[in-house]
């Protein structure tokens, strides 16, 4: 302030001074009316769900984001998605010659579709839950599972204990236990399983049924369960097969045991031109030459494609003088299950109706204990088995084996190591073995759902897997784990977790929070806890980017849709 001039003359010269010009006011043009260019720079960085939220705005707004060809756009950023996946190719260009499939698609359902799905994968919650209640064909008598292994090399000290989840979680770092057996199979959209139903007279003598998971649909399966008791069913390559027993037993093993025939029945699983599904008989074959007992420890296990039928056979040695050569009994067959057959062996026990060799199912190959010890897979007591696997386009089969590195702990997160085992060999014609060690990473066996589980990734500190499921072509994984903390009051839990893979040409298919980074890969989301108790209690999971299906304590088989 000058020396001259006091506080007076300040306020009288601040009073008349001319005030400043007034600020200029941008008018900034809407979201949809910006140019076509600068508008998709925007889409760009959208994710679906957020172009769901911006139709919400206003009537403009709603226009723009609905738009097919702005629609079209922003699906090109879900190039996994199943529903991106079945497009004609070049139907989501902006300027596609595509135009009948583009007028004829309704985009804004199938864009809210994609939005719903991986906007909840990435939160880890479900648009919908159904659930289908089972029959208590166990307690029925109707349902005999094939016995588990209660010794496994891929566990510590090998024994696994038969307790159920409930009962076991407070005391999982004492001794691990097997998941209880299940009777229910998913394949691409379609489940087999035993329904809560029956008929007027208390009774449901076909006892399975086939359920469309999209559209909650359900198809009897023409199999009639009277004087049979069900071993065990699989789902796949729209085949299905039902192994059954008789339940009178067949003829006399020795002065305790008693053999029931084993046999197979296949279905073909098709769609109609109304889109609904029909299943039809295709054949049957007896699995084994004399029987089983209907115990737990004459196990088999067996895997299926399309063509092809392989079961291994898994016996305790009965006799009184057993050497190293004789305990136990195994054996591996093949079967060719392509050709349908009108013969039923399980009604004609003499074989008198017998149609010709190769009119039906038959062996192709069959391997003894010494071949499988020559291959390198004969199990003897120390057993390894993971899973089977048939490849008919080679004719060759795969067997997966794991085994617990000795010297690594089991809950010391930092010594936790399983070595996975692959041998594959031709079940049909001359050729060489192919032997691979630390093949894949594979959970340590729990039960038969160990069976269905895919490769897992590198085990991590505090997560002990259970059970992986993957969707390859949507890049979608389902994960059942459980943790692993050590400590007096600490409660260890199963927790599912869901981890979505970046599309071709982004990041990430998740954006927002949700984004990963190219340098750490996309990011694990955990399934809500109440959700995870839904589909976690019998240690099995199945699905695909679609839905999570799983089994509860109340005898349910809970879906998730996402």
């Amino acid at each position: 302030m000058p020396p001259d001039t006091g506080p007076g003359q300040l306020d009288l010269e601040l009073a008349t001074a001319t005030p400043p010009p007034s600020s200029t006011v941008i008018s900034l043009p809407d979201l949809p009316d910006l140019p076509e260019d600068v508008f998709l720079l925007v889409v760009t960085n959208l994710s679906a769900w957020d172009v769901l939220s911006c139709q919400r705005v206003s009537k403009s707004w709603r226009a723009a984001f609905s738009s097919d060809h702005h629609v079209r756009f922003v699906l090109q950023s879900y190039p996994r998605a199943r529903e991106v996946r079945s497009l004609p190719s070049g139907t989501l260009h902006l300027h596609s010659h595509c135009q009948q499939q583009q007028t004829s698609l309704d985009w804004k359902a199938l864009l809210a579709a994609v939005a719903s799905r991986y906007h909840n994968l990435a939160r880890g919650t479900a648009r919908r839950v159904n659930r289908y209640p089972m029959a208590p064909v166990e307690q029925l008598g109707d349902w005999f599972p094939v016995g588990q292994w209660d010794y496994h090399e891929s566990q510590p000290g090998g024994r696994l204990y038969y307790e159920t989840a409930a009962n076991h979680l407070s005391r999982m770092g004492t001794k691990p236990y097997l998941f209880r057996p299940t009777l229910w199979s998913y394949d691409d959209g379609l489940l087999v399983y035993a329904p809560a139903e029956c008929n007027e007279d208390g009774y449901f003598p076909q006892i399975l049924a086939l359920l469309d998971v999209e559209t909650g649909r359900k198809y009897a399966v023409p199999f009639d369960i009277r004087a049979k008791i069900i071993r065990n069913l699989r789902l796949k390559d729209r085949t299905l097969i039902v192994e059954w027993a008789e339940k009178d037993p067949f003829h006399n093993l020795n002065a305790m045991e008693q053999v029931n025939r084993h046999f197979a029945n296949c279905f073909d699983v098709t769609r109609q031109h109304d889109k609904s599904w029909k299943v039809t008989w295709r054949a049957e074959w007896k699995m084994h030459f004399l029987g089983l007992p209907p115990n737990y420890h004459d196990r088999f296990f067996s895997t299926h494609n399309a063509t092809h039928y392989a079961v291994y056979f898994w016996q305790p040695n009965r006799s009184m003088y057993t050497g190293d050569e004789e305990l136990p009994i195994e054996s591996l067959s093949v079967w060719d299950i392509s050709a349908p057959s009108w013969y039923r062996p399980s009604t004609d026990p003499s074989g008198k109706f017998r149609p010709a060799e190769k009119a039906g199912p038959y062996i192709v190959s069959r391997f003894s204990f010494t071949q499988m010890d020559l291959f390198g897979i004969r199990q003897r007591a120390s057993v390894a088995l993971m899973s089977l696997h048939l490849d008919s386009e080679t004719l060759s089969l795969t067997v997966r084996e794991n085994v617990g590195v000795a010297g690594q702990g089991y809950f010391d997160p930092a010594e936790r190591l399983w070595c996975a085992k692959t041998t594959t060999f031709p079940f049909l014609g001359q050729g060489p073995r192919l032997f691979r060690e630390w093949d894949g990473n594979l959970p340590p066996y729990r039960g038969h759902c160990s069976i269905e589980t895919a490769d897992v990734e590198e085990s991590e500190r505090w997560f002990l897997p259970v059970m992986d499921v993957v969707d390859a072509e949507a890049g979608v994984r389902l994960s059942l784990v459980e943790t692993c903390f050590s400590g007096q009051s600490v409660e260890n839990r199963l927790v599912v977790r869901l981890k979505v893979e970046a599309g071709d040409d982004k990041e990430s298919v998740v954006h927002g929070d949700e984004e990963a980074s190219a340098a750490t890969g996309p990011a694990w989301t955990t399934l809500d806890d109440d959700l995870t108790k839904q589909v976690s209690f019998m240690g099995r999971i199945a699905g695909d980017e679609r839905w999570l299906i799983g089994q509860n304590e109340r005898m349910e088989l809970v879906v998730l849709k996402f």
